[in-house]
């Protein structure tokens, strides 16, 4: 059973989302909203600052403690329209802080200007820039929630197709792993579901995929060949509308032999680690992925 934090956060996401905001309906109004000022601070002894790697402008994230040995690449969400550094910076932040690493948030291009395959072109860069900065492969681990958990999806996918060294380990949170949306499930999840709609979700994927199939891997990668990958860390929501697709997911990569740690949390939302400020299982989860990277990436400082 969720907390009673989370228990009463729910209800007023519900509350709000369901009957005070109406559906957006475009990028420029969920643009506007994703500007507001979010109203938590980065906790104390972690900076940012603007910075780039390979020709990827984004956000370096640095605890105050930081090992020389290993690094997190973090791809934000927003269905592949919206960034939102001032809000996803806080979990960014909490995670380098329990790796005791930097981490680089880049600001892939987003579309409906920038379509597929810009931000699978983008991210690609930014993981080749990090091995070319002096880091092995063995020594980055890669994150994602919502469409940025679907696109650190598609980039090992990409990684696997041109033979290039993966990375020690990878996490998924709330990914967007089919932009078909042919779940039996998702009418139910839509009515759990306190603010995502599949309509809006629709929305932004047909910005992101234009012409292209969506079920091309890179785009939805619950369609691709899942053999090869590094070890995963798959998180969901019980009451989020992609739920489903994390236990697909999951599910092919350990029929294909591969290593994937799943777990759908009692009574939480989408992408809830965001919300760590706010209620326990947010920092629980964050704590759980960190020990998840911790026996995957070098142990000696």
């Amino acid at each position: 059973m969720s907390s009673l934090r989370a228990r009463l956060f729910y209800a007023s996401m519900k509350v709000f989302f369901r009957f005070l905001m109406p559906a957006q309906g475009s990028v420029e109004t969920y643009r506007k909203g994703a500007g507001q000022q979010f109203f938590e601070r980065m906790p104390a002894g972690i900076s940012w600052e603007v910075g780039h790697i390979n020709g990827v402008p984004g956000e370096w994230i640095t605890p105050s403690e930081v090992r020389t040995d290993r690094a997190l690449l973090y791809l934000h969400g927003g269905g592949y329209v919206v960034s939102t550094p001032h809000i996803h910076r806080l979990l960014v932040g909490r995670l380098a802080h329990t790796l005791s690493c930097r981490a680089f948030m880049p600001e892939y291009r987003l579309a409906p200007e920038h379509p597929f395959p810009a931000a699978i072109e983008d991210v690609t860069a930014a993981y080749d820039g990090i091995l070319e900065s002096g880091f092995s492969a063995a020594q980055i681990v890669v994150a994602g929630d919502s469409a940025g958990g679907g696109l650190t999806a598609a980039l090992l996918l990409h990684l696997c197709e041109m033979g290039k060294p993966l990375p020690a380990a990878a996490c998924l949170i709330s990914a967007l792993l089919d932009c078909t949306f042919s779940g039996n499930r998702l009418p139910e999840l839509q009515r759990r579901d306190p603010y995502l709609r599949l309509s809006d979700l629709s929305m932004m994927a047909k910005h992101y995929y234009t012409v292209h199939d969506p079920r091309n891997p890179l785009i939805s990668p619950l369609w691709g060949d899942v053999s090869g990958l590094p070890p995963l860390c798959v998180l969901a929501g019980e009451n989020e509308l992609l739920c489903d697709e994390a236990v697909q997911f999951a599910e092919q990569v350990r029929q294909a032999g591969g290593v994937a740690e799943l777990k759908i949390w009692p009574g939480m939302v989408h992408a809830f680690p965001l919300f760590a400020g706010i209620i326990p299982e947010g920092k629980m989860a964050i704590a759980e992925i960190g020990a998840f990277f911790e026996k995957h990436l070098p142990r000696n400082p």
